[in-house]
């Protein structure tokens, strides 16, 4: 049983007001262009870079550092998920994070989220 079908490509069409999330595998120094396109339309792009880090780290950092550049530079927002994706946002948007917003809100100084349970026992 299959939760989720993936569509054609060519089957879904977006109207020119709404904005898409768009996954791509990042290759390398080539694909910079593309990226920077696809954010400047205002759409969010996922980046796989998992592969381009198994293969070659320093080409990895160079094209991260150009995207870096590109995005702060039209004001949008580009965070890593772990060691496996980046996130870049366009200028209409930013990313939060948790630590941030504990940071921001009024709540007490030693709030902290709760530690996870160490055992599991039944009832």
């Amino acid at each position: 049983m299959t939760l989720f079908k993936r569509r054609k490509k060519d089957n879904f069409r977006l109207e020119d007001n709404q904005k898409e999330v768009v996954t791509l595998t990042l290759r390398g120094l080539q694909d910079v262009d593309m990226v920077c396109e696809t954010v400047n339309k205002g759409n969010v792009v996922i980046l796989g870079v998992k592969d381009l880090a198994r293969l070659d780290m320093i080409r990895l950092k160079r094209t991260i550092q150009q995207l870096k550049s590109h995005v702060r530079t039209f004001g949008g927002d580009i965070v890593a998920l772990g060691k496996e994706f980046v996130v870049i946002v366009p200028t209409n948007m930013k990313l939060s994070f948790i630590k941030r917003m504990f940071e921001d809100s009024e709540l007490d100084d030693d709030f902290s989220p709760p530690e996870p349970p160490t055992e599991v026992g039944t009832l």
